[in-house]
Protein backbone atom coordinates (compact mmCIF):
# COMPACT_ATOMS: atom_id res chain seq x y z
CA UNK A 1 0.00 0.00 0.00
CA UNK A 2 0.83 3.68 -0.63
CA UNK A 3 0.09 6.80 0.08
CA UNK A 4 0.59 10.35 -2.04
CA UNK A 5 2.37 12.87 -0.17
CA UNK A 6 3.52 16.61 -0.55
CA UNK A 7 7.08 17.57 1.07
CA UNK A 8 8.81 20.24 1.08
CA UNK A 9 12.81 20.62 1.98
CA UNK A 10 16.52 20.62 1.76
CA UNK A 11 17.85 17.76 -0.56
CA UNK A 12 20.76 16.13 2.06
CA UNK A 13 23.02 14.82 -0.56
CA UNK A 14 23.50 15.08 -4.40
CA UNK A 15 21.20 12.88 -6.70
CA UNK A 16 23.47 9.14 -6.78
CA UNK A 17 22.43 8.21 -10.67
CA UNK A 18 22.06 4.60 -12.01
CA UNK A 19 20.36 3.22 -15.21
CA UNK A 20 18.30 0.06 -14.14
CA UNK A 21 18.00 -3.12 -15.69
CA UNK A 22 14.91 -2.10 -17.87
CA UNK A 23 17.00 1.01 -19.01
CA UNK A 24 15.34 3.71 -17.17
CA UNK A 25 17.53 6.44 -15.50
CA UNK A 26 16.60 6.46 -11.80
CA UNK A 27 18.36 9.37 -9.30
CA UNK A 28 18.32 8.69 -5.40
CA UNK A 29 18.48 11.19 -2.75
CA UNK A 30 17.12 12.61 0.69
CA UNK A 31 15.76 15.06 1.79
CA UNK A 32 15.02 16.77 5.14
CA UNK A 33 11.73 18.52 6.50
CA UNK A 34 12.60 20.73 9.63
CA UNK A 35 9.51 20.58 11.79
CA UNK A 36 8.89 22.48 15.22
CA UNK A 37 6.42 20.44 17.55
CA UNK A 38 5.42 21.55 21.11
CA UNK A 39 6.01 19.28 23.99
CA UNK A 40 3.44 18.61 26.33
CA UNK A 41 4.92 21.06 28.76
CA UNK A 42 4.64 23.44 25.45
CA UNK A 43 8.00 23.45 24.96
CA UNK A 44 9.24 24.26 21.05
CA UNK A 45 11.26 20.90 20.21
CA UNK A 46 12.97 21.43 16.33
CA UNK A 47 12.82 17.84 14.93
CA UNK A 48 14.27 17.25 11.52
CA UNK A 49 12.52 14.38 9.61
CA UNK A 50 14.54 12.32 7.03
CA UNK A 51 12.73 10.73 3.88
CA UNK A 52 14.66 8.61 0.49
CA UNK A 53 13.51 10.04 -2.99
CA UNK A 54 13.75 8.21 -5.64
CA UNK A 55 12.52 9.30 -9.53
CA UNK A 56 12.97 8.07 -12.86
CA UNK A 57 13.16 8.70 -16.63
CA UNK A 58 12.85 12.29 -17.49
CA UNK A 59 12.31 13.63 -13.73
CA UNK A 60 15.40 11.65 -12.38
CA UNK A 61 17.80 13.16 -15.42
CA UNK A 62 16.21 16.88 -14.55
CA UNK A 63 16.80 16.42 -10.90
CA UNK A 64 20.27 14.64 -11.56
CA UNK A 65 21.38 17.91 -13.78
CA UNK A 66 20.10 20.53 -11.62
CA UNK A 67 19.43 19.99 -7.77
CA UNK A 68 22.67 19.28 -5.56
CA UNK A 69 22.56 19.12 -1.60
CA UNK A 70 21.21 21.80 0.09
CA UNK A 71 18.91 22.96 -2.51
CA UNK A 72 15.36 23.35 -1.48
CA UNK A 73 12.34 21.01 -3.72
CA UNK A 74 8.75 20.69 -3.25
CA UNK A 75 8.09 16.55 -4.06
CA UNK A 76 4.44 14.83 -4.54
CA UNK A 77 5.10 11.53 -4.83
CA UNK A 78 3.70 8.14 -3.83
CA UNK A 79 5.02 7.10 -0.01
CA UNK A 80 5.97 3.30 1.44
CA UNK A 81 7.66 2.65 4.53
CA UNK A 82 10.60 0.36 3.94
CA UNK A 83 11.67 -1.79 6.97
CA UNK A 84 15.87 -2.32 7.59
CA UNK A 85 18.73 -3.35 10.50
CA UNK A 86 21.02 -1.01 11.20
CA UNK A 87 25.15 -1.88 11.86
CA UNK A 88 24.24 -2.36 15.69
CA UNK A 89 21.48 -5.10 14.45
CA UNK A 90 18.19 -2.59 15.22
CA UNK A 91 15.03 -2.78 13.57
CA UNK A 92 14.50 0.84 11.35
CA UNK A 93 12.04 1.70 8.63
CA UNK A 94 13.02 4.10 6.16
CA UNK A 95 10.28 7.09 4.61
CA UNK A 96 10.59 6.54 1.07
CA UNK A 97 8.96 8.23 -2.06
CA UNK A 98 8.83 7.50 -5.34
CA UNK A 99 8.14 11.21 -7.83
CA UNK A 100 5.05 11.90 -9.36
CA UNK A 101 6.14 15.31 -9.66
CA UNK A 102 8.97 17.75 -8.40
CA UNK A 103 9.04 22.34 -8.17
CA UNK A 104 12.17 23.66 -7.77
CA UNK A 105 11.81 26.53 -5.14
CA UNK A 106 14.30 29.35 -4.35
CA UNK A 107 18.01 29.23 -5.71
CA UNK A 108 18.80 26.67 -3.23
CA UNK A 109 23.07 26.02 -2.74
CA UNK A 110 25.33 26.70 -4.79
CA UNK A 111 26.49 24.52 -7.89
CA UNK A 112 30.56 23.80 -8.44
CA UNK A 113 30.35 26.44 -10.96
CA UNK A 114 29.01 29.49 -8.64
CA UNK A 115 25.72 28.93 -10.40
CA UNK A 116 22.72 27.74 -8.27
CA UNK A 117 19.71 25.28 -9.62
CA UNK A 118 17.44 27.95 -10.10
CA UNK A 119 20.60 30.29 -12.44
CA UNK A 120 21.24 26.99 -13.95
CA UNK A 121 17.44 26.05 -14.85
CA UNK A 122 17.07 29.44 -16.03
CA UNK A 123 20.06 30.28 -18.44
CA UNK A 124 22.01 33.20 -18.20
CA UNK A 125 19.74 35.49 -19.11
CA UNK A 126 16.69 33.94 -17.72
CA UNK A 127 15.93 31.70 -20.81
CA UNK A 128 15.19 28.55 -20.73
CA UNK A 129 17.54 26.07 -21.71
CA UNK A 130 16.11 24.00 -24.84
CA UNK A 131 16.67 20.97 -23.15
CA UNK A 132 14.42 21.78 -20.42
CA UNK A 133 12.16 23.57 -23.02
CA UNK A 134 11.62 20.25 -24.68
CA UNK A 135 10.58 18.43 -21.11
CA UNK A 136 8.49 20.96 -19.74
CA UNK A 137 6.19 20.58 -23.15
CA UNK A 138 6.26 16.86 -23.46
CA UNK A 139 2.99 15.95 -21.59
CA UNK A 140 4.62 13.21 -19.85
CA UNK A 141 1.68 11.32 -17.33
CA UNK A 142 3.39 9.94 -14.06
CA UNK A 143 0.10 8.62 -12.60
CA UNK A 144 -1.33 5.13 -12.34
CA UNK A 145 -0.28 2.79 -14.62
CA UNK A 146 1.75 4.89 -16.48
CA UNK A 147 4.11 5.64 -14.12
CA UNK A 148 7.05 3.60 -14.52
CA UNK A 149 8.75 1.24 -12.86
CA UNK A 150 11.68 1.22 -10.98
CA UNK A 151 12.31 -2.75 -10.10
Amino acid sequence: MSAKVIIIGNLGRDPETRINANNTFIANFSIAVNNQRKTATGEQVKKTDWYNITATGRQAQTLAKYVRKGDPLYIEGKQTFNPWTDREGNSRVSADILVQDFRFLGTGGSRDDGQTAKDTANGENGAIPADIREALAEDLDFSGDNFPSVM
